[in-house]
């Protein structure tokens, strides 16, 4: 099983832009958490600190793929040092007004230009691998170690966030995400025979990647796919507090993340790289079915292998979903395009996250879940 990412990984400069990858996109997954902790620390509301964190996301969202297209057409050793120089300023300005109490009229414009100018790790990443692995198959095994990296990052993220915030310093968080992006960034730039040649203003193709035939529907998948994610975190909580087994909340969690990330494994290793949106499609379809099962589980002991089996479609579905985007958007707008699957998943994430919340508190956590299905059927149907 492991050893198609041997071989992958024996690609010149291959385990030194995925490393830098991995280091700067761990922020990811502590940022919002990291918020979150410095201002409850400092007796802030949860929807306070929640609006301050959902505010960065969805800024990131939404720079993600601008900044992405300006790495396309100049190349990543141009643009990247600019907007991680901005970032820098917007988040250490961010975190000394979050640690005074700023007024939210300060605070959430910082929160805003930090998450519009964050860079898209895991993009930046992939279309390397793209660049050194042309037409080869082994961009299948590619695309799935990435996958896997980015379940490592949600899983080992979460829980530095909390120890730094709470055991070290309230501000550690999100110093401490500062400074991995500085690093990745400060690994990857000199690595220039890995870089993608920047296409230029006058070689992009005319329209956006987001409007090449097929996007709009990945897209639409993504937000719905990051619609399950976002509801089945929360409801997971709430689920877990309504049968008094709030220690199991981790434990559940860890059991979702740790499907996707065994499957990630298995589905690099084996699959064929062939018909991407055929498999896209069928390990959504085994999600859907499998999702229908969380509203119906009574307890956690039932819920437990429910989460393992629907943990299994995850990295598959974004395996595919990637390598389809690939085939889809010209090499001009590969890093743009990659990106837009990120941002879709972050914006069915800040959707499905609140109103997963609202119907928690009027009808609880078992009708909740019918949101997870919910979009996991849409996802299918898109």
């Amino acid at each position: 099983m492991f050893a198609p990412y041997r071989d992958v990984l024996r690609t010149p400069g291959a385990p030194s832009f995925t490393g830098a990858g991995f280091v700067g996109r761990l922020p990811i997954s502590m940022i919002s958490l990291g918020i979150v902790l410095l201002e409850t620390s400092k007796g802030v509301s949860y929807g306070v600190a929640g609006t301050i964190a959902a505010s960065f996301a969805v800024a990131a969202a939404i720079g993600g793929p601008v900044v992405s297209g300006f790495v396309d057409r100049h190349g990543q050793h141009r643009i990247l040092p600019f907007a991680v120089a901005a970032y820098t300023v917007f988040m250490v300005a961010l975190l000394v007004s979050l640690d005074m109490g700023s007024s939210l009229w300060l605070v959430i414009p910082l929160a805003v230009g930090a998450g519009m100018m964050m860079p898209n790790f895991g993009s930046l990443v992939r279309a390397r691998w793209a660049y050194v692995l042309p037409g080869s198959d082994g961009i299948h095994v590619a695309y799935a170690w990435e996958s896997i990296l980015d379940e490592v990052v949600f899983v080992i993220g979460p829980p530095l966030a909390t120890v730094l915030a709470l055991q070290v310093h309230p501000t550690a968080a999100l110093i401490v995400c500062v400074l991995l992006v500085l690093i990745g960034t400060t690994w990857l730039v000199p690595q220039r025979r890995t870089e993608p040649a920047p296409h230029g203003k006058s070689k992009r193709v005319g329209r956006p990647a987001i409007l090449q035939p097929g996007m709009p529907l990945v897209f639409v998948a993504f937000v719905f796919i990051g619609g399950i994610f976002g509801s089945f975190e929360v409801v997971t909580v709430a689920f877990a507090q309504e049968q008094n087994a709030t220690s199991a909340t981790g434990v559940l969690l860890a059991i979702y993340a740790f499907g996707s990330l065994l499957a990630g494994f298995a589905y690099g290793a084996m699959a064929s790289p062939e018909f991407h949106g055929r498999r896209m499609t069928l390990m959504l379809s085994v999600m859907a079915v499998v999702t229908l099962g969380f509203p119906l589980a009574p307890n956690v002991a039932v819920l437990a292998p429910v989460a393992l089996l629907a943990g299994l479609s995850v990295s598959p579905v974004l395996i595919s979903g990637t390598a389809l985007v690939e085939r889809i958007v010209p090499n001009a707008q590969l890093t743009e395009g990659i990106t837009w699957t990120s941002t879709g998943m972050a914006l069915g994430l800040a959707i499905a996250a609140p109103v997963s919340g609202v119907i928690i508190d009027s009808r609880g956590a078992h009708v909740a879940y019918l949101v997870t299905a919910g979009c996991a059927l849409a996802a299918c149907a898109a």
